[in-house]
């Protein structure tokens, strides 16, 4: 099989576990829930790597990574509420709020750009990391802290893509960061 294939095989499993996922809140099995999340989450980070490693970037990639990406966060999330209803209550303020700012990067680059933003920035990386490591001390019920900083660089990591949005005014593949985005916005009025 060809290696390029990788990554996004690797991706549309991530899409293929999200029923079993949401089975697994609905049946209120915890452990189930936490344990295909988790793998669900390790291969966000495996495609990524394996594309940087073959040089198996596409437009369909990042599509397809988004997707993903917007299936488990929504299943993820539903899953929560499903299984620690008491969290999702207290946190509401905090999941409406980095939810506002995510919705927020996707309705300003359909307007502005005529589709999904899929940049993959360093700090949306970062953030989406924090957040997924976050859940262990929140819903172990140890800290809310860590969720909120992290909700707190969710938010940064918008406002940096609304901040490329503007600057970058067609859709450009991955950029990294603002500096990026500023970089090739120069590069193209030269």
């Amino acid at each position: 099989m060809n290696r390029k294939l990788w990554p996004n095989l690797i991706t549309a499993s991530r899409i293929v576990l999200m029923p079993a996922v949401f089975t697994a809140a609905l049946l209120g099995s915890r452990s189930w829930f936490v344990v295909l999340l988790v793998i669900s989450l390790s291969t966000d980070g495996i495609d990524g790597f394996l594309a940087r490693r073959f040089n198996a970037f596409s437009d369909f990639g990042r599509k397809l990574d988004s997707a993903a990406d917007y299936l488990t966060l929504t299943t993820g999330l539903a899953g929560i509420a499903l299984l620690w209803p008491e969290t999702m209550r207290r946190e509401l303020p905090w999941v409406v709020t980095g939810l506002a700012v995510f919705f927020a990067v996707i309705a300003f680059g359909v307007v502005r750009l005529g589709r999904v933003p899929c940049y993959h920035t360093w700090a949306a990386k970062v953030g989406t990391a924090g957040c997924a490591l976050s859940l262990i001390p929140l819903l172990a019920g140890w800290a809310a802290a860590p969720f909120h900083v992290m909700v707190v660089v969710q938010i940064a990591a918008g406002v940096e893509e609304l901040i490329i949005i503007q600057l970058v005014p067609t859709h450009q593949g991955e950029i990294a960061t603002c500096w990026h985005a500023w970089k090739l916005r120069r590069q193209r009025r030269q």
